[in-house]
């Protein structure tokens, strides 16, 4: 019995668009996931468009990748914020 993809995930990148696709919700979530971790977190957040003939799937992907995204984002955002304590944790200093 032969898998055949039901959902496809397109990503937008920098250097040209990527085409996921996958049999389930799970793999796709999964393998997008695994996709957008790779990217550097500089470059999201990614456009990312999700087709699917059942319109919850999509939905619920497009939202949960999203999500994904925006809390790298945040990371990412707080990592680089000027008012984040440097040195030992707490804000404490190392001198």
């Amino acid at each position: 019995m032969s898998r055949t993809a039901t959902i496809a995930i397109l990503v937008g990148t920098s250097a040209g668009a990527r085409l996921l696709a996958a049999a389930t919700e799970r793999e796709a979530a999964l393998s997008a996931e695994a996709f957008l971790l790779r990217l550097p977190a500089r470059t999201l957040p990614a456009p990312v468009w999700v087709q699917c003939a059942d319109p919850a799937v999509t939905a619920r992907l497009t939202a949960y990748l999203g999500a994904f995204q925006a809390e790298r984002v945040g990371e990412r955002d707080a990592r680089s914020d000027p008012g984040f304590p440097k040195g030992l944790p707490f804000g404490g200093s190392s001198g």
